[in-house]
């Protein structure tokens, strides 16, 4: 459903922080996410089965319908987490950020071991996302969820999984758009399904 960013919930008193509760045979992964428009998510998918074939990844690229940037990762649960869903969502209500570009100049390896997912990324950019983030963790917080202390946000969006290292792929065209809303998502983990519960709309 689309929001234009007004949301109240009776949640009741206190703030109790809230764990994930993961069952590996049925685990739901729920973040806030940027999503890329429709054709940026189509030809991301091209480029990524040009650079399958150039590099000899042996992985399919990931789905158009899946494209995103993770923006901010609440947790896993074995099934929906209607309490930590409608304070995230609470949560989301608060954030007054504006529109923004977001860009994404090379391709890289991400991760280390066997398994190295290709992503997008820029490394010098985004600054505007990283504000967004750090916006999104404050309102998390004051909603009782823990403060991602310690962790580096690398705003970034898979092209396919099960890579292998590449040498860092500068892109002719960068991939880019603008960022006029974020989405919180439930990701059915092993089942390539993306559940979108709320928009809220940046301003212009």
């Amino acid at each position: 459903m689309r929001n234009n960013g007004q949301l109240s919930l009776n949640l009741g008193t206190g703030s109790q922080r809230r764990k994930s509760k993961a069952d590996p045979t049925n685990v739901e992964a729920l973040y806030f996410a940027i999503l890329p428009d429709t054709d940026i998510a189509s030809a991301s998918f091209d480029l990524a089965n040009d650079l399958r074939t150039q590099y000899g990844f042996s992985a399919k690229p990931r789905r158009s319908d899946l494209s995103h940037v993770s923006l901010y990762q609440i947790g896993s649960y074995s099934g929906l987490p209607e309490e930590a869903a409608f304070a995230a969502m609470q949560a989301a209500s608060t954030v007054r950020g504006p529109s923004f570009q977001v860009e994404f100049d090379r391709a890289v390896s991400f991760g280390g071991g066997d398994n190295r997912p290709l992503v997008l990324w820029n490394k010098e950019g985004n600054a505007e996302l990283k504000a967004l983030y750090r916006e999104i963790d404050d309102a998390m917080q004051l909603t009782g969820f823990a403060r991602h202390h310690g962790r580096t946000f690398e705003p970034h969006m898979t092209l396919l999984y099960r890579g292998h290292l590449v040498p860092e792929i500068m892109l002719e065209r960068p991939v880019t758009w603008t960022v006029r809303d974020f989405v919180l998502v439930n990701s059915l983990q092993g089942k390539a399904r993306h559940e979108h519960l709320c928009y809220w709309l940046l301003s212009d």
